[in-house]
């Protein structure tokens, strides 16, 4: 008994440690999903490295299957430390769910990031990897792929793509909160040239999501021909250089450039001949000949390394390459010189350039790993001017440190700091240029550059807006529109377009401005100049950002990357703050603290109450500052977040009494009084669709097959009902469903199915994974055999309705119509927790009292020891999970009922029910 004290009081220290750390939490930003996005740490607090991961788990409230690994360090000046953390849930990792935590020598200061947790987890894929990487090439459909370049795959690594198996958060209306289980290939296309990540969901093989690793300066809609198929070879002057050749020095050459006039450059001289090569940043400039093929590309040559416009400026327009090694190689010097950065990767990687990328190509691109730069035609010059340089090389360091994914506000925010980086390192090495205008020096039509980030309405090419939301803003989720991401049809949800609002950001943070957006905010801003804004966004994109940041969070990160450079009273933090207002993301700084609450919400209605759903509608609150969104509380407790007026709510109780409430919060996260109570009682039954065919006497179902049930049936009504018949599922297992054809006249014909289980009970079969299965091609009299995998989400211990429709010459994908031929069957199921085995310590450990009114007392054998509890209610919720701090847990908030309690260690699990009363 005293070792299970000892172990006891152990964890009585840990939860100690953890209440310590919570003691010094400074502030939380919560984002609009409920999730903690910001997290600040006092002075004096003294938690350090050593307690990292503890930190995180409890801070962020993270499940047991759940852990944070450290991926990366990295160093910003000598003072500051960042360490980033990815998520995994039984151990896979889920992707842009990560966290970055800050240090100050070995001080905790700050953590950022995104967590994406959900219930409906599916562990086992479906399919096989072949399978997905044969979907994920058909949704690219290239005639050639960089892994069949043997020259390239020796130089760079790059083979056929093996996939990673991950969770994808993908967005559903108004959040970004369903992780789907998939397989992730980054596929590297060589014609037409493409590259980027390709998910494919691992349970059904259909597509999921496309995130490009290649940018482009510009989306397809500003150039007549973006990516385009190769043509004619066109023959420039190929002058090759033997391996074989040793270099002799490293020179610095004279160079006639295109675009920015006589310039230095460093080369190297090989065997008495110059080429564009800076080993000593190992920046190299290629000819790609107006092909695709860069591994055929050839070297730019000089015979005395004085590079004059007689010699390169020609129908090639061999100059432009001189523009392309001068630039890129100052963007190098700038991140190394500037904050230590050695190349891209922070790990001194090549930086190899192709110009003359096919022909006539009207854009330049980072492709992942080498930049291309194509020759224009109408629209564009060779797009080789210096911003452009810096922009694709800014999209290699975006890669290494935020890796902001590239669609939807995270896309615009990954093309601003593109563009934030061409005009401060154009600013830096050519001041006498236009470092607010992109592309000025390229574009042959008005008025005269691509985009301007002192007036982004001004582009002709792609009007851009000024402010979040405002005139010319693209659709970026699917609540405002934007469905699908897709280059062709909106630009990846207007990632060239949106970043026009970042870009005006850091225009008024570096010169100031006075003026009235376009949701009528009035700002007045004093700018803090080139050198403390580049301090801010490097350390904003270095330390804080991650991979499906929005503007709200780069918004909260930059004001926190302020105060850790400047203070938190500094002149630099307020910019930054009133900056974002004035581009209208936030609200502007106050010399006093806002602890004004917003008005109370009124006029709370509930309308389309059903058994598992109902919908809230309320006036609108106002607040001194803004109104930054609303919470809906269900009996005491926060069901959802919204900034909408309307919520539909999914998961509730049959035949439950709710009183429901709404209040109001602002950007200080001062909340409002709770509005009127609704209350209502969810109805006793669900109600389904109406499903049938006109004739079922020539072909219906005659056999269904699940599990142990069985049943076979001759009924020739165009519907049939058998919900009273049902079978146990477990969560997580794979089942093989059959349905079997009859034909009552006897021959065969065409039959198609569908099947469809109704797992959140909501009444309808339109949720996530609820078509289990079906067939767009026919069979004839042979039974379907559908495969699948029980969700985790399901709701657990209720009859979930299971329909089946079986139709001649059509597919059931809509299991709410009425048809000519065939039949339709309703089945139930029933889900249940799949605990997993009760480990022989179980017979060691009891609960008492049982039944209970307050607490549960764990009484253990000397050898047994629990530090994790986790309490699921009949319909197989996890309604409360904690660390035991000693051996009685508090019950005294749970509703009366049954419930299961599952105790966990590091060498031990017991599963007890007891009932509260």
């Amino acid at each position: 008994m005293k070792k299970s004290l000892l172990i006891l009081g152990s964890i009585t220290i840990f939860a100690t440690n953890m209440l310590y750390a919570q003691d010094f939490v400074k502030s939380k930003t919560i984002n609009e999903k409920g999730n903690i996005n910001l997290i600040t740490f006092s002075e004096g607090s003294n938690l350090s490295k050593s307690n990292t991961q503890n930190i995180l788990k409890d801070v962020l409230k993270l499940s047991d299957e759940s852990s944070m690994k450290k991926v990366n360090e990295v160093r910003y000046n000598s003072d500051f430390v960042t360490e980033k953390f990815a998520h995994y849930i039984n151990g896979i990792r889920v992707e842009g769910s990560t966290y970055n935590v800050n240090y100050k020598g070995d001080k905790l200061i700050s953590m950022s990031g995104e967590v994406f947790t959900t219930n409906d987890i599916i562990s086992k894929p479906q399919i096989s990897e072949s399978n997905a990487f044969a979907s994920a090439l058909k949704k690219v459909n290239a005639q050639r792929y960089m892994w069949e370049n043997a020259a390239y795959s020796a130089k760079t690594g790059y083979t056929k793509p093996k996939a990673e198996l991950v969770y994808l958060p993908v967005e559903t209306l108004g959040q970004m909160s369903k992780l789907i289980l998939a397989y992730k290939f980054d596929i590297y296309a060589a014609k037409p040239m493409s590259r980027g990540y390709v998910y494919i969901d691992a349970t059904s093989g259909d597509f999921v999501s496309y995130n490009a690793i290649m940018k482009h300066a510009h989306s397809k809609s500003e150039s007549n021909d973006l990516i385009a198929t190769n043509r004619n070879q066109a023959t420039t002057s190929k002058i090759e250089i033997p391996e074989s050749y040793k270099a002799t020095s490293l020179e610095l050459g004279n160079a006639a450039t295109r675009y920015s006039g006589a310039r230095q450059i460093e080369t190297k001289l090989v065997n008495g001949q110059y080429i564009l090569a800076s080993e000593s940043r190992k920046v190299y400039t290629k000819n790609s000949n107006k092909t695709d093929d860069i591994e055929s590309a050839t070297e730019f040559v000089d015979n005395d390394n004085n590079w004059t416009a007689a010699e390169f400026d020609n129908s090639n327009f061999d100059n432009a390459a001189l523009d392309a090694h001068w630039g890129v190689s100052n963007t190098y010097d700038y991140f190394k010189s500037t904050f230590n950065r050695d190349s891209f990767d922070n790990a001194g990687a090549e930086i190899n350039s192709y110009v003359h990328f096919y022909e006539k190509l009207e854009n330049a691109a980072w492709s992942g790993a080498e930049m291309v730069y194509g020759d224009g035609d109408v629209y564009f010059k060779p797009l080789t001017a210096f911003d452009v340089t810096a922009h694709e090389l800014g999209h290699a360091v975006c890669q290494y440190t935020a890796n902001l994914a590239y669609e939807r506000e995270h896309g615009a925010i990954n093309e601003g700091l593109s563009d934030i980086w061409a005009a401060i390192i154009e600013h830096k090495y050519a001041p006498e240029k236009q470092p607010f205008l992109i592309g000025e020096d390229i574009t042959n039509v008005a008025p005269g550059f691509i985009r301007s980030m002192s007036n982004p309405k001004s582009a002709t090419l792609s009007k851009q807006p000024d402010t979040y939301k405002g005139q010319y803003w693209q659709p970026a989720t699917k609540a405002e529109g934007c469905t699908i991401p897709s280059e062709e049809a909106n630009d990846y949800c207007g990632v060239h377009t949106n970043s026009g609002v970042l870009n005006h950001w850091f225009y008024i943070l570096v010169s100031g401005k006075t003026g009235t957006n376009d949701v009528g905010s009035s700002y007045n801003v004093t700018g803090i100049g080139w050198e403390k804004a580049a301090n801010i966004v490097y350390r904003l994109e270095s330390s804080f950002l991650t991979e499906f940041s929005t503007y709200k969070n780069t918004r909260d990160f930059a004001i926190q990357a302020a105060k850790e450079l400047y203070g938190d009273t500094s002149a630099e933090a307020i910019a930054v703050q009133d900056a974002f207002y004035a581009v209208g993301v936030g609200t502007k700084h106050l010399t006093t603290p806002d602890t004004q609450a917003p008005t109370t919400p009124t006029n709370l209605v509930a309308s389309n109450v059903k058994a598992t759903t109902a919908t809230l509608t309320w006036a609108g609150s106002t607040d001194n500052e803004k109104v930054e969104g609303y919470i809906v509380y269900g009996n005491n407790e926060e069901l959802a977040r919204t900034t909408e007026l309307t919520v539909d709510l999914f998961g509730l109780t049959v035949n439950t009494d709710y009183n429901m409430t709404v209040k109001a919060y602002d950007d200080a996260n001062n909340l409002s009084a709770a509005s009127n109570i609704v209350s209502f009682k969810t109805a006793a039954s669900l109600q389904y669709c109406t499903a049938k065919s006109l004739n079922a006497t020539e072909e219906n179902i005659g056999r269904v097959v699940l599990n142990t049930l069985d049943k076979s049936s001759t009924g020739t009504a165009g519907y049939e009902d058998f919900s009273n018949l049902s079978t146990d599922l477990v969560v997580g297992e794979t089942y093989q469903l059959e349905i079997h054809p009859l034909f009552p006249q006897g021959g065969s014909s065409a039959e198609t199915y569908g099947a469809y289980i109704d797992w959140n009970n909501d009444g309808s079969f339109s949720g996530a994974n609820e078509m289990i299965g079906g067939s767009g091609l026919p069979t004839f009299n042979k039974p379907f055999k559908i495969p699948f995998t029980v969700p985790s989400s399901a709701i657990k211990n209720q009859k979930l309705r299971m329909r089946l429709v079986l139709q001649y010459a059509g597919f059931g994908t809509d299991p709410c119509r009425t048809f000519d031929y065939g039949q339709v069957e309703d089945y139930s199921v029933k889900v249940t927790s799949n605990l997993g085995t009760i480990d022989t310590t179980a017979s060691t450990t009891t609960i008492y009292p049982n039944p209970t009114k307050d607490s549960i007392n764990i009484q253990t054998g000397q050898s047994t020891t629990y530090d994790q509890f986790e309490i699921v209610n009949a319909a197989g919720q996890i309604i409360k999970t904690g660390k035991l701090s000693g051996s009685i847990i508090d019950v005294k908030a749970l509703p009366v009922g049954q419930y299961i309690l599952k105790l966990t260690g590091k060498d031990a699990s017991s599963v007890h029910k007891f009932i509260k009363n």
